[in-house]
C-alpha cells in the first residue's frame, strides 16, 4: 500500500495550514528526469477560467512571523511556526515553515515537517519549495521548480531514488504563491477566483468565493476578515483523461479567513475532510495586528 494514502490526521492537519499560508530547484542527488508533455492543450475545457494577474495589484506583504495552532473536530492537536520574509530580490517573499503535532498525538504518529520557498510578491512564477517531512522513523523529501504554465518536482522517501517529473499545466502555483496571489486580488464580496496549485505531489483545481466580510475571534480579540469558501478538484495530468476534473477523494469543503486590512493576512482555516472537521487558527502575530 501507499504509505501516503495512510496519513494520519495530524498530517493533513499540517499539509492544511500550510496550504492556507497559503512556499529553486534543489536537485537532490537520488533524483534523476522524466518528461511528460501534451501535443495540444488537453485542459481547453477550464483554463481560460483561471483568474488573471490583477491589474491593480494589492499591496505586497510585509515580513511577519507568526504560529498557528491547529487540532481536529475542535480538539487541539498540534502546532506550526511560519517566517515571512524579504529576500535577496526586492520582487520576491520568502517563507519557512515548521510544524507538527502536540504530545499526545505524535505517541500515536510521530510526525514532524519543514517547508521553505520563494515566490514574486504578487504570486507569480518562477518560484519553488523544499519541505522535509519526518513520518515514525522515515524521512520524505519534496521539491518543486514552477515556471510559466509548468511544474518540476520530485517527491520521494530519502531511501528511494525517483525521478524528477516535468507536467505542463496552465497557471500551475505552489502553495506560497497561491497565498500571495490571492491576498493581491481586489476580493470584492462574491468575487471568484480559480487557480491550479501543486502542494507536494499533486496538482489541484482550486476555486474560492469571497462570501463576504466578518468579525472573527482570533488570538482573544475580535478582528474584522475576509472569508472565502473553498472548493477543490483533482486535475488528471497523465493517461487517456488528461485535463479531466474529478472530486478531491478527501476533501469536503472549506472556508478560509483573511485579515480585512492593509496587511491581509492568513487568520483561521476549516476544512471538512473525510476524517471530519480540521483547522488552523492563529495563535500569535509580530508585529502584531
Amino acid at each position: 500500500m501507499d504509505p501516503f494514502q495512510r496519513r494520519h490526521p495530524s498530517s493533513f492537519i499540517i499539509q492544511g495550514i500550510l496550504v492556507g499560508l497559503g512556499l529553486l530547484l534543489l536537485v537532490a542527488g537520488h533524483c534523476g528526469i522524466s518528461l511528460q508533455a501534451a501535443t495540444s492543450d488537453p485542459y481547453a475545457d477550464w483554463d481560460a477560467s483561471l483568474t488573471p494577474v490583477a491589474s491593480i495589484p494589492f499591496a505586497p506583504i510585509d515580513p511577519f512571523e507568526a504560529t498557528y495552532r491547529f487540532g481536529w473536530q475542535g480538539v487541539s492537536a498540534g502546532g506550526a511556526r511560519v517566517r515571512v520574509s524579504d529576500s535577496t530580490h526586492s520582487s520576491r517573499r520568502r517563507i519557512v515553515a515548521s510544524g507538527g503535532p502536540n504530545e499526545w498525538v505524535r505517541k500515536l504518529w510521530n510526525y514532524h515537517a519543514n517547508y521553505q520557498g520563494e515566490a514574486e510578491i504578487n504570486g507569480q512564477v518562477p518560484s519553488w519549495f523544499h519541505m522535509d517531512e519526518s513520518i515514525a522513523k522515515q524521512m520524505m523529501v519534496s521539491d518543486a521548480f514552477f515556471t510559466t504554465g509548468a511544474v518540476f518536482a520530485c517527491h520521494r522517501f530519502t531511501t528511494e531514488s525517483k525521478p524528477w517529473l516535468y507536467t505542463p499545466l496552465p497557471g500551475i502555483r505552489d502553495l506560497f504563491a497561491a497565498m500571495l496571489f490571492i491576498r493581491s486580488q481586489p476580493l470584492h464580496t462574491k468575487d471568484h477566483l480559480r487557480l491550479t496549485t501543486f502542494p507536494d505531489r499533486n496538482p489541484y483545481l482550486v476555486d474560492l468565493t469571497v462570501a463576504g466580510r466578518e468579525t472573527i475571534k482570533v488570538m482573544g480579540r475580535e478582528v474584522k476578515a475576509i472569508r472565502f469558501d473553498l472548493r477543490i478538484q483533482t486535475i488528471e495530468t497523465m493517461g487517456p483523461n488528461i485535463g479531466r476534473l474529478t472530486p478531491h477523494r478527501k476533501f469536503r469543503s472549506g472556508r478560509v479567513w483573511m485579515s480585512d486590512d492593509n496587511r491581509r493576512l492568513p487568520l483561521k482555516a476549516e476544512v471538512d475532510v473525510f476524517i471530519g472537521s480540521v483547522f488552523a487558527e492563529l495563535s500569535t502575530l509580530t508585529p502584531p495586528l
